[in-house]
């Protein structure tokens, strides 16, 4: 976990999803969906979210739902990615 910037945070979480994912031979390329978890979310943090999941999957994303949340399994967590992948 990254503590501090929401736009780090998140691009940590996608580079732990691509650890993760590597740890069972598949990529980001197998993910057919996405759960994102933000606490107080904004549009801004819309925007950097947006841009870290074009810059993973371009104009083809998979499925995504974003939920607004009071807070996270940290008092510093602003983010969390959640995903289904089909290998």
């Amino acid at each position: 976990m990254v503590k501090g910037a929401f736009a780090e945070q998140v691009e940590r979480a996608f580079e732990n999803l691509r650890t993760a994912l590597a740890a069972q031979d598949l990529t980001l390329r197998d993910v057919v969906q996405l759960r994102t978890y933000v606490v107080s979310h904004d549009f801004e943090m819309l925007g950097a979210i947006t841009k870290t999941v074009a810059q993973h999957w371009g104009d083809k994303p998979p499925t995504q739902t974003l939920l607004g949340v009071a807070r996270l399994a940290s008092p510093d967590m602003l983010f969390e990615v959640e995903a289904v992948a089909a290998g």
